[in-house]
């Protein structure tokens, strides 16, 4: 019987030990989904990138920063409206990331900006984007050009 009981206690020390490894990690915790561009008409035009962050971790983190060989310039942009006139602008501070939240770049609003495309994005086009996280680092997603 002592035998049994030791034993028990044994199994349930374990289990206790296991689940406690099995906590949730900790930091931000990136996921990038939705990636999607559209298509431009002409070249040395402008071009723009869509997607969704989010963040499961427990920390907040910040996009500072995307990358692409597509264009001479990469920025992050956002769009407000300003007495009926819709005005653009470089955030240069980039987007923060909630820990537990997350952020849309979409029409009209944040988004990747190309500027100064090598050559006109096409529908069916692929295009690679660095993005870099203030903590999570740098992470690689392929936008889709399509029409909206």
């Amino acid at each position: 019987m002592k035998k049994v009981f030791f034993t028990l206690i044994a199994i349930s020390l374990i289990v206790i030990s296991l689940s406690a490894c099995q906590s949730a990690p900790e930091g931000p915790q990136i996921e990038v989904s939705g990636v999607w561009g559209r298509p431009s008409p002409m070249t040395a035009g402008n071009g723009a990138t869509y997607l969704l962050i989010e963040n499961t971790g427990s920390e907040d983190d910040r996009l500072i920063s995307a990358t692409s060989d597509v264009s001479e310039v990469v920025e992050l942009h956002d769009m407000t409206m300003d007495d009926g006139v819709m005005k653009m602008f470089h955030v240069e501070e980039g987007y923060v990331i909630p820990a537990g939240g997350s952020v849309e770049l979409k029409p009209g609003g944040k988004h990747v900006m190309f500027i100064g495309l090598h050559d006109k994005l096409e529908v069916g086009q692929i295009v690679t984007v660095e993005l870099e996280f203030e903590k999570s680092g740098k992470m690689t997603v392929e936008s889709e050009i399509r029409e909206e």
